[in-house]
Parts: C-alpha cells; sequence; structure tokens
C-alpha cells in the first residue's frame, strides 16, 4: 500500500470507529461534539452511513483506487467548511467544528502525500 493510500485507508478506519460509536454509544458522541441526543432511529443510521462510508475508503485504499483519494481530499475540504458555515449561522457549534478540523487536516494529510506519490 502506497502511502497516499495508507492515509485514506486510515482515515476509513477512523470513519469505521466513528460510525460504529454514532450507532452504539450515539449520546457519548453527540454530547462530545455539543449536539443534544435526539433519540431517533435517525442517530442509528447516520452511524451506519458512516461505518459504511469507511469501509468505501477502507477497499479504496486497498484497491489503491488513486482518482478516490483526490475525491476525498476535495469533500472533507468542503465538509470542514460546511461545518464552519453552520457555526457562523449558530446551527452548529464549536465543538464540531473542531471535530470535523480533523477531517480537514486529514484530507491534506492525504493532499500532501498524493502530491509527493504523484511526482516521483
Amino acid at each position: 500500500m502506497n502511502k497516499p493510500a495508507k492515509t485514506v485507508w486510515l482515515f476509513g478506519i477512523y470513519l469505521i470507529i466513528e460510525g460504529l460509536f454514532l450507532m452504539l454509544a450515539p449520546s457519548w458522541v453527540l454530547d462530545k461534539i455539543g449536539i443534544p441526543d435526539p433519540e431517533s432511529v435517525w442517530r442509528l443510521i447516520l452511524g451506519f452511513v458512516v461505518a459504511i462510508l469507511g469501509y468505501y475508503y477502507v477497499r479504496n485504499a486497498k484497491e489503491n483506487l488513486i482518482p478516490f483519494f483526490g475525491f476525498t481530499v476535495q469533500i472533507r475540504i468542503i465538509q470542514f467548511v460546511f461545518f464552519v458555515w453552520l457555526y457562523i449561522f449558530e446551527r452548529g457549534t464549536l465543538s464540531l467544528v473542531a471535530f470535523s478540523f480533523v477531517e480537514f487536516v486529514a484530507g491534506m494529510w492525504t493532499w500532501r502525500s498524493l502530491k509527493r506519490f504523484t511526482s516521483d
């Protein structure tokens, strides 16, 4: 597995863990990012979708699908900007922005790895 693939693989593992926490301990996760627990089936569905997304990251990393790695960088940047926008318009919390910053940093790590990999 090349370095860009490793960054995407690790992020996929992170997403799977995040999804499992959302499914198995949603109150704990939501409390950490300052969102009230809705006590509904949607939090479980969201956890499942996040875990599936993590699976896609892991599988694409294993298959070394370089174009996918670039797509993940784009969406992780957009996601961070979206959460900042939510915070600015008082629809999200600063904790949520901080949480999404992890995804932004991971995206930059993938971008840097891709840049080095493709220039070699």
